[in-house]
């Protein structure tokens, strides 16, 4: 681990879907062709695509600010090894911006397929009674290409050609991706309407008669359980009634 990834301050608390650094899942590094004019290619893109994806009288998708953290996070890039784990405390150094901004910056940079990362943590030695068993550290930053837009790779292939740089891509493979709070909440209330629903159906199938249907519908209300009795009662004898209609009988007047 670099000295970047060391001066991230310890969190004790240990974030959501992160890999230990020594897991197979966190090796994301791959050696970047062509250091110093991969970069400039790829900033070159960026103003491209930032400037071609804006529409008329709305705001570009990602802007300056996003720009600058994409030069800092290759300038804390080692090209020959691809390792790219500078912690939010040295981007905030290198741009000067608030925390906020460089977060929204990388998360933007993300929705549009320029940047990936993955979440890591590190053993820390201590015994159980002497405080956590492992730590938050930096981030693990690279360049997933198989995410970023297609036109984007093809510009980024030209120019590099121009410079005569042949620019081949590391292999596409699938990467593990945490979720926001406000998603994950949202899955799993859509999912479990979804195992409710599925439930009640299951339930309704197996029911033997309108007692039972009526206790599945309407569980633990037995107001309501009555209604849907009476309900289906009055239905059935209203039926009946139309498929046997009592005969006519004259009223005789006394």
């Amino acid at each position: 681990m670099t000295a970047h990834a060391l001066d991230l301050h310890v969190r004790h608390k240990v974030r959501r879907d992160s890999f230990d650094i020594d897991d197979k899942r966190a090796q994301v590094f791959h050696p970047i062709e062509h250091g110093v004019f991969f970069k400039d290619a790829l900033l070159e893109t960026f103003d491209e695509f930032d400037d071609w994806s804006k529409k008329k009288g709305e705001r570009h998708k990602m802007g300056q600010n996003c720009r600058k953290v994409l030069a800092a996070l290759m300038w804390c890039c080692d090209f020959a090894t691809g390792t790219c784990e500078p912690s939010i405390d040295t981007l905030m150094e290198k741009t000067h911006f608030a925390r906020a901004t460089v977060v929204r910056a990388l998360k933007l940079l993300w929705e549009n397929g320029f940047l990936n990362w993955i979440r890591r943590t590190a053993k820390t030695g201590l015994a159980p009674d002497e405080g956590p068993p492992v730590r938050q550290v930096s981030n693990a930053y690279f360049w997933d290409f198989a995410r970023m837009p297609a036109r984007c790779l093809m510009r980024l292939k030209e120019k590099l050609a121009r410079k005569g740089k042949k620019f081949s891509p590391p292999p596409a493979r699938s990467f593990p991706r945490y979720e926001g709070l406000q998603k994950r909440r949202a899955r799993a209330i859509r999912d479990k309407l979804a195992y409710d629903r599925a439930t009640k159906r299951n339930a309704l199938a197996r029911a033997r008669s309108p007692e039972e249907q009526a206790a599945v519908l309407y569980p633990n209300d037995v107001a309501s359980q009555r209604l849907h009795l009476e309900m289906l009662l009055g239905d059935s004898a209203s039926s009946a009634a139309s498929l046997n209609p009592l005969p006519n009988r004259s009223i005789q007047k006394e």
